[in-house]
């Protein structure tokens, strides 16, 4: 009985685990290190990183010496070469060994203008990375105010089926004292049913953006999964929205997207720099050292003992050697060219991307406006509707309105609630909008 008891507890316990993992409320602050962690695109940009970093260290580290050794045995039948370079009718065998370097001196300061070139384009794909986790953010920002405004149309769309069960009772009740018509009974049943449907697309709605949020977070295992609401979403409502320009002003200096676009600019004239420089001389520096060992087979040679040849048979090389480019096909005229026009390019990129940002910032503040203008209209016409629900529900019940009456008051209260909630989410999602602009997160 023990172990039984002792193997249920376990069960229990473990079933408990499960159930609280199921129950896990995420944050908004989870859902975005989440994402950021496991969203393949920002992985992918890790690896791009990573490479043009890889890129920068090896056009940094391309002044050092090259050292390399090398080492080889041969064996010579019939003619041999001897260790004086004749050679001799016997067979032999021969051993070499080496050890060389070689260092750039000067080419043109290509190593540097390449070294500064990918310096900037590394930069340039830390912007990239970190314009792509803005982005990623704000897009779950955006899929996770969508749920928490499903869940307020759920909650809008119970309380209207709960108020039209209510008056399908109270009709009822109103025709078994004889006071109105069987069709009002009917009317209210359809009523009941047809607000029945809006809570079931209401909550179908909710779930798709519960899967639209959980794919954007690449959750496999959607069971359970469950959102928080941040306190700090709402005191939007009663801030004044700043100017346009000065958040133009603040995103043109340090949105990511424009200082890639910058960074990528001053690589391309360092290109330039590197591609001229193929037209200057280029200065290398050598040094080596060789030696090698012979042994005849037969007596007809002597073999030199081996110290005697180490001593006898080293070289050692000292050197400089220096390249004049004369001509090479026009290739370098034309490399030239073609990095003037990558500049071109750049500086319209560049201009792409301010014109860009100045439209997005400006449409956000468009946006963001009229939801505040809207939410404010909304407001004003949620009270009125309710107030003349109120008004209708009870002159129906005192006989001096009609079913259909009550309906279509009832039907403007809730679209009236719906469009508030739009409104408001809709601002509060610009706000966010304008302030990862500005800089704020």
């Amino acid at each position: 009985m023990t172990m039984k008891r002792t193997l249920l507890l376990n069960m229990l316990f473990v079933a408990s685990v499960f159930a609280v993992q199921a129950q896990k409320v995420w944050t908004l602050d989870e859902c975005i290190s989440y994402a950021l962690e496991h969203n393949l695109d920002i992985r992918k940009g890790q690896l791009a990183r990573q490479q043009a970093e890889y890129q920068w260290k090896t056009s940094k580290n391309a002044w050092l010496p090259t050292l390399s050794a090398n080492a080889g045995e041969y064996l010579g039948f019939g003619q041999s070469p001897s260790y004086t370079g004749v050679y001799v009718s016997d067979n032999s065998s021969s051993a070499s060994f080496g050890a060389s370097v070689s260092m750039p001196l000067f080419q043109g300061l290509n190593l540097y203008n390449t070294a500064k070139a990918d310096a900037l384009n590394l930069q340039a794909a830390e912007m990239d990375q970190e314009a792509a986790q803005l982005n990623l953010k704000l897009n779950v920002m955006g899929f996770y105010m969508q749920v928490l405004y499903g869940k307020e149309q759920v909650e809008i769309a119970r309380r209207q089926v709960e108020l039209s069960a209510e008056q399908l009772e109270k009709t009822q009740q109103l025709f078994e004292n004889g006071r109105i018509a069987e069709a009002d009974v009917y009317e209210s049943q359809a009523q009941l049913a047809s607000d029945q449907a809006v809570l079931t697309q209401a909550e179908t709605d909710l779930a798709l953006s519960l899967l639209t949020l959980t794919q954007a977070l690449e959750i496999e295992d959607t069971e359970g999964f469950e959102i928080s609401e941040p306190e700090t979403f709402f005191a939007h409502q009663e801030q004044e929205l700043s100017s346009p320009q000065s958040t133009i002003d603040l995103a043109l200096l340090n949105q990511p997207s424009m200082e890639a676009a910058r960074l990528r600019l001053q690589k391309s004239h360092y290109d330039l720099k590197a591609s001229k420089s193929a037209w200057y001389p280029s200065l290398d520096f050598y040094a080596g050292y060789s030696n090698g060992l012979y042994h005849y087979f037969s007596d007809s040679y002597p073999n030199t003992p081996l110290d005697e040849q180490l001593k006898r048979n080293r070289r050692a090389q000292l050197g400089v050697s220096l390249n004049i480019p004369i001509f090479n096909g026009m290739k370098t005229k034309y490399r030239v060219k073609m990095t003037e026009l990558s500049i071109t390019d750049q500086q319209l990129d560049l201009e792409n991307t301010e014109k860009s940002l100045r439209k997005e910032i400006q449409q956000a503040y468009g946006n963001a406006k009229a939801a505040q203008q809207k939410m404010a209209a909304m407001e004003n016409s949620l009270e009125a509707s309710r107030v003349a629900y109120d008004y209708a529900k009870a002159s129906f019940e005192m006989g001096k309105k009609t079913l259909l009456e009550l309906n279509e008051s009832k039907i403007r209260f809730h679209k009236a609630e719906s469009d508030l909630l739009q409104a408001r989410y809709e601002y509060l999602y610009r706000c966010k909008i304008i302030e990862f602009y500005r800089g704020k997160e």
